[in-house]
């Protein structure tokens, strides 16, 4: 039996992480790779967040409402409960906001290049996939941002999506730009979804905040991720700030139960005095990481994109080659090639050992 239209020609989205059936047909043993594919938090969450996980209960089914999540996210970020979407990850936010905005034929418009989920949720929709893509050449990113303001009045789009900071390349927008880029939605009547999920791993200042936009408009949605920062990609947890229409309608779209137990209540912990101090600590340590590792890049005479956030963005010619061979030596990282970057390979931030290691690795590899 064929699928329904939409699902017809759209492959599943390469994303970062280990994939156990490709180390096991390179004869490599998940247990010796050193992970720079996946941008998460190298020190681990904090103790306090580990342990409420652990006791969590899940005998039981978990609130499918996630009010205690809600009720400390709200005290923490000074928003109303009606304005909080909880999510399996921001990934699954990003599916229902195209299921609940988007229909055959509608324009959806994209800044990238950036993260494929976006254009994979509205393509299943049936919606028509718009590209408007940063400039990256070496070192160099940007964005043409009063060409993206016209197509946005020209094209109409009912949802645009914005990784900000943008995944891989690192460059954020100002709370200034997001501004104008709201006003030209909102004046074709459309929804300007920013995905803040490395929000809490910019390591270069700090973002501007766009609750108080949030709160003044109506037509902006605002995605984070707890999974990153935390350290919690395997409990799969996020949440989107957004007014009350909208969460209601994800609340209607959302499958039951689908944040966990464990997830809920490490998300909590995740917001107490003791993980952001954590954290903060965190940020500080992988600053300095960034900072060590890019100059190690630069030594080797690789252009690396200038990004805020915890991952840098290297051209090194041939980005599926490169990859291949670090894996076996036990490295992985991102190949950007599904982003439209074949010479780019994406590489987080870790361990000051492990980036000294797969500088020494990537100084044998590039060469040949």
């Amino acid at each position: 039996m064929r699928p329904n239209p939409p699902f017809e020609g759209i492959s599943p989205v390469a994303h970062g992480a280990l994939d156990p059936g490709e180390l096991e047909r390179l004869g490599v043993d998940p247990a010796e790779v050193v992970d720079f594919s996946a941008s998460i938090n190298p020190y681990g969450p904090a103790p306090i967040v580990l342990e409420a996980a652990r006791r969590a209960d899940v005998s039981g089914y978990p609130d499918r409402g996630c009010l205690g999540l809600r009720r400390a996210l709200s005290e923490h970020l000074g928003v109303g409960l009606s304005w909080i979407a909880p999510g399996n990850g921001s990934a699954e936010l990003i599916d229902l906001l195209a299921r609940v905005y988007l229909s055959p034929g509608d324009a959806a418009l994209v800044v990238g290049p950036t993260f494929g989920e976006y254009e994979r949720a509205c393509r299943l929709c049936g919606a028509r996939v718009l590209r408007w893509d940063r400039e990256v050449r070496g070192a160099g990113v940007s964005l043409d941002l009063d060409g993206l303001l016209e197509a946005v009045l020209r094209e109409r789009p009912r949802v645009m999506w914005l990784c900000n900071p943008n995944n891989p390349t690192g460059d954020l927008l100002s709370g200034r730009e997001v501004r104008r880029l709201l006003a030209a939605v909102e004046e074709v009547g459309g929804l300007l979804v920013v995905d803040e999920a490395y929000r809490e791993l910019v390591l270069r200042g700090e973002p501007d905040d766009l609750t108080g936009l949030l709160l003044e408009e109506r037509g902006l949605i605002l995605l984070r991720s707890m999974t990153k920062a935390h350290a919690l990609a395997g409990l799969r947890l996020g949440y989107a700030l957004a007014p009350p229409e909208v969460v209601r309608a994800l609340a209607v779209a959302r499958p039951p139960w689908s944040v966990s137990a464990p997830a809920q209540a490490a998300g909590i912990a995740a917001l107490s005095p003791g993980a952001r101090r954590h954290l903060s600590r965190c940020r500080r340590l992988l600053a300095r990481d960034a900072e060590l590792l890019a100059a190690g890049l630069a030594r080797l005479g690789l252009a690396t994109v200038p990004g805020v956030a915890n991952f840098l963005l290297v051209e090194v010619g041939d980005g599926g080659r490169v990859r291949e061979a670090l894996l076996r030596r036990n490295l992985q990282v991102r190949d950007c090639a599904s982003f439209g970057l074949p010479a780019h390979i994406r590489v987080a931030v870790r361990l000051p050992e492990e980036n000294a290691r797969l500088l020494a690795a990537l100084e044998e590899v590039v060469p040949l």
